[in-house]
């Protein structure tokens, strides 16, 4: 592997999980990106971009309607629609999904203190066209029409929120969000995709994605030699690692079985 300062560090294996278009389309060199099977894997389409409201609470926020479960908010019969109608001067109507958690409650160690502090996040699908123009700017520095466009966004999706849950609006003492663009300059991902690639019939007939690349030594771990989600990754995961050291892994796996 050649590093960005030039340094190389050699090994007979390497585990990406970067994700695997990413790494197919990014890190590959140049010669290899051409074969036709990193063409089929740099054809496929990248998940859908994400905002994420960001709360926090205080207060018994259980009695309110909140729960350690994931939910899930429907606002059409339409599942072809999967984003949010945000343009450059902010939001038309509501986002067709919602999907609301409360990280806190589901972590059995967490202490919400005397004033019963708890966290949430509301997430949902936007057009990743109407914030690419903002990813390669700095962190805090997108200017003032990023910046009008991201309260917009926030001001629509806390309404929402509010409006499917109404009994949490007292208990928020705190209100963030982000978008795309800080996807991207965290995290780095195709298009800002909250997902790896998309979960499409032409992903999962692919038959490139899997654990083992085909150049010798090159294997692949995360979400997209398996399928979608934190699961989906763990045993992406899982699987990168028993591709590249088989006996260990299966080791591991008996010790928690």
């Amino acid at each position: 592997m050649r590093l960005v300062d030039g340094r190389e560090v050699l090994a007979a294996k390497v585990l990406s999980a970067a994700g695997v278009l990413s790494t197919v389309t990014r890190l590959l060199p140049r010669e290899l990106r051409r074969r036709e099977w990193a063409d089929s894997i740099g054809e496929l389409a990248p998940s859908p971009a994400h905002v994420c409201l960001y709360l926090g609470f205080e207060g018994d926020i259980r009695a309110a309607g909140a729960t350690a479960a994931n939910q899930w908010f429907y606002e059409t019969w339409d599942m072809e629609q999967d984003a949010w109608d945000v343009g450059p001067d902010g939001p038309r109507g509501d986002a067709p999904v919602l999907y609301c958690s409360f990280p806190s409650l589901k972590d059995p160690a967490h202490d919400p203190g005397p004033r019963e502090r708890h966290t949430g996040e509301v997430v949902t699908f936007v057009p990743w066209e109407t914030f690419a123009p903002w990813k390669d700017a700095r962190w805090h520095k997108r200017g003032d029409d990023y910046e009008a466009l991201k309260q917009k966004t926030q001001d629509a999706l806390l309404a929402h929120f509010v409006r499917r849950m109404p009994a949490l609006e007292k208990h928020i003492t705190h209100v963030e969000l982000s978008t795309p663009a800080s996807t991207h300059h965290f995290v780095r991902p195709m298009q800002g995709a909250i997902y790896g690639l998309e979960p499409t019939t032409e992903r999962f007939e692919n038959e490139w994605l899997r654990p083992r690349s085909p150049i010798p030594g090159l294997f692949f771990g995360g979400s997209e030699v398996a399928t979608v989600g934190v699961i989906g990754a763990m045993m992406g995961g899982v699987l990168g690692a028993a591709a590249a050291r088989p006996l260990p892994v299966m080791d591991v796996v008996r010790q928690v079985s």
